[in-house]
């Protein structure tokens, strides 16, 4: 009795993990580019271990250099604004999210596109 009750619970905890929403909205302008969220339940880093803060992983597939800069979205006007950061082909960026947390949906617009346009 005690195992399909336990089963019934983990299954509780996780789909709420499995529905929620983006932290980031992105805008990648036709880059080759891999966004991964850390610091939430359902994503995990074997490199950097970020839970609970606001971070995304990105990855740049693309035979460009990637700029890539958090926007506040429009209902979001406390949030500061974040620099630029430039990602080389086949490598990796690790970036906190500005802004406050909400559970509500996205917290930031990440926009990504070729350095130099």
């Amino acid at each position: 009795m005690k195992r399909p009750l336990l089963a019934f619970i983990s299954l509780a905890f996780a789909l709420p993990a499995l529905a929620q929403e983006p932290l980031v909205a992105k805008r990648l302008n036709g880059m080759n580019l891999e966004v991964e969220e850390l610091g939430v339940p359902q994503a995990s880093s074997d490199k950097v271990d970020l839970r609970g803060v606001p971070a995304v992983k990105i990855t740049n597939h693309s035979q460009e250099i990637a700029s890539c800069q958090f926007h506040a979205l429009p209902e979001e006007t406390v949030m500061t604004a974040a620099p630029a950061m430039s990602i080389s082909p086949n490598e990796q960026a690790v970036a906190r999210v500005p802004g406050k947390y909400s559970s509500g949906g996205p917290i930031a617009l990440l926009v990504c596109q070729p350095e130099g346009v």
